[in-house]
């Protein structure tokens, strides 16, 4: 779960970050050349790469495209309720006792990938390769724990890995796979192996360059079978490679090769320009899920890219967008969205907040050294972070720039859960966030300023001696504004706050180039380990280089322990002390969610969790 993006994942389904996705880009069209059968949808960053399963891959908007062009086990509706998608397959408990817990998932016969090759239970074996630590290691293709391995995967070091025994076992006609537990998990169906066209990985490991034939394409996928059994180094060490960098492309035309574009979800890449639109045209050999639409069915997805939000909203008013989507709404795009016409908007709180945290360490498989003011766990270190967190104006932040878009907007006090449920209340209450909201800021900022003069004696809210690099995304006018209103305060407290940002925010996650950052999560799964992946040592989302073994203990425990609610609650509350404890960092607030839909476009309806947006696609028609 290494994410990193504006609204980076808490729960990597194994289904959506292992397929191989494709971006489609041409230039902007004028409204009048967009017929009725295609959908115009935002999308508010860039699009950097195919593969939205890799550490520098792993970001929403990524996702977003590898939700059209894949599709596995199961899904997130709008209620938030765990589809199981009967078209690709079925899960089946063989056994479940304390030590072995075995689960059979059979793919339906007859499905087809975009390339016309069968899609079998071999094509869930690279589950296993980017998710089982112990085959890594045994493949000798680097341990997950220690290094970066030849899979530069999220989906390593979690509850998989620590409890997977064995290899997958296929059946005789390799339409079934079965997995084996040393007990029952607790978000077993999460856990589900996901598709990828294994035999497109072993054809651009041998240097291929075209779609190969049907002999040519079994005859890869069960050279990917022998190579797995045998666990061969070079071949996977080759195919590791492509499968890690090979996808990293944002210009996608006629010399691209296809082996990179191969879909089994209901639409197929077609172009790419960066940093401008994506085109994505109809799969006619899908059947890997729900029907498309006869009646007036989209045939075509451009996504724009339009990181402005005056743009974004400028773009729908003038027929330039069918579907605007965004978590980063300013205050000025709000009131022009509900002045349009035509238009039908949608505001509403879903599964995505915004956090600001401080750097202690490298992130998780870095090989740079981060030597910044918050490093380590000295008294210093801890003292800083705590004066920097005591003088963050979150009160302020949210009244100023998020409740104007949204009059219920409150400051978020626990990554766990959300305001409202008896969860939070809890947690809140006994984890230490208290003294972040406790008098006024004026009196908080004193205290963090007593901090900082302990080992600065200088400092005054006149004389700042400790600079500090937020890392943030600049082209957002929201974390623009939210900067601005931090840095005086900060600087109350004797910290000078770089707040220039940057334009590519994720690229400088895995670097030394910020002390503390701001941006958002998305909830791609409900589950009893959401937010694990923030805090554990190795998770995927901790990019802050946090390592506690409390937390570590509990997070494990989290992941492959079934849990009676009051000990969920206990567990994430042990860490939740622990976080502040150490100083980490703080949420902010629920993003508002505000999505627009012109009025001629039909079946679109959020989701809060999991392909926000595009989650039924196939229910899309005109």
């Amino acid at each position: 779960m290494k994410a990193k993006r504006f609204l980076r994942v808490l729960a990597v389904s194994a289904t959506t970050a292992l397929t191989a996705t494709g971006l489609s880009t041409v230039a902007m069209t004028p409204a009048s050349a967009v017929t009725k059968s295609t959908v115009i949808l935002m999308s508010s960053g860039e699009i950097t790469s195919l593969n939205s399963g890799t550490i520098d891959g792993n970001t929403s908007y990524n996702a977003q495209v590898g939700s059209l062009t894949s599709m596995g086990f199961s899904y997130y509706n709008d209620k938030t309720q765990l589809v199981m998608n009967t078209k690709f397959g079925s899960m089946q408990v063989l056994k479940k006792t304390p030590k072995d817990f075995e689960i059979k998932y059979t793919i339906v016969k007859g499905q087809k990938w975009s390339d016309g090759t069968p899609i079998d239970a071999v094509d869930l074996l690279l589950s296993h390769v980017v998710q089982a630590d112990k085959w890594s290691v045994a493949a000798k293709l680097g341990n997950p724990k220690t290094s970066t391995p030849k899979f530069k995967s999220v989906g390593y070091s979690g509850a998989y890995a620590d409890h997977i025994v064995g290899d997958p076992a296929l059946s005789d006609n390799n339409m079934s796979l079965t997995l084996k537990f040393d007990k029952p998990l607790p978000d077993w169906q999460l856990l589900a192996p996901g598709a990828f066209p294994v035999h497109s990985l072993e054809l651009l490991a041998a240097g291929k360059t075209k779609l190969g034939t049907a002999a040519a394409n079994l005859a890869a996928k069960a050279k990917f079978l022998a190579d797995f059994k045998a666990k061969k180094t070079a071949a996977f060490t080759a195919m590791g490679n492509k499968w890690s960098s090979a996808y990293d492309i944002q210009t996608i035309n006629a010399s691209t090769n296809p082996l990179l574009l191969i879909s089994n979800g209901p639409f197929i890449v077609q172009s790419a320009t960066p940093q401008a639109s994506m085109i994505l045209v109809r799969n006619p050999l899908y059947t890997s899920g729900p029907a498309m639409q006869t009646k007036n069915p989209v045939k075509k997805i451009q996504i724009k890219t339009i990181t402005n939000d005056a743009s974004a909203v400028s773009a729908l008013g003038n027929g330039d967008l069918d579907i605007y989507y965004n978590t980063l709404v300013t205050i000025a795009g709000k009131a022009s969205l509900d002045a349009l016409s035509g238009v039908t908007v949608v505001s509403k709180v879903g599964g995505n907040y915004s956090h600001f945290d401080l750097r202690t360490d490298n992130a998780n498989g870095a090989e740079d050294s981060y030597t910044g003011p918050f490093a380590g766990n000295s008294q210093k270190a801890k003292d800083l972070r705590h004066a920097f967190l005591l003088a963050l104006p979150r009160q302020q932040m949210v009244a100023t720039v998020i409740a104007p878009t949204m009059a219920s907007a409150k400051v978020m006090d626990t990554q766990f859960d959300f305001i409202g449920s008896p969860e939070y209340n809890v947690l809140t209450k006994k984890s230490g966030v208290a003294e972040y909201t406790a008098g006024t800021q004026a009196a908080r900022t004193a205290k963090a300023l007593a901090l900082v003069k302990k080992w600065y004696p200088s400092a005054s809210d006149t004389h700042s001696t400790v600079t500090v690099k937020l890392l943030f995304s600049n082209t957002s006018g929201t974390r623009v504004r939210l900067a601005q209103l931090l840095q005086p305060e900060e600087a109350k407290a004797g910290f000078n706050v770089d707040i220039t940002g940057s334009d590519d925010l994720f690229s400088h996650t895995s670097d030394s180039a910020f002390d503390a950052s701001m941006y958002g999560f998305g909830l791609t799964a409900i589950s009893q380990s959401n937010s694990v992946g923030v805090y554990k040592s190795t998770g995927g989302s901790n990019v802050w280089g946090w390592n506690d073994p409390i937390v570590d203990q509990n997070a494990t425990s989290l992941e492959g322990d079934y849990l009676t609610s009051a000990q969920v609650t206990a567990k994430r509350l042990a860490i939740d002390k622990r976080v502040h404890d150490n100083y980490w960092g703080l949420p902010l607030y629920q993003n508002p969610t505000v999505t627009a839909v012109r009025k001629s476009l039909k079946g679109v309806s959020t989701a809060p969790v999991g392909n926000n947006i595009t989650w039924n696609v196939f229910d899309w028609h005109f």
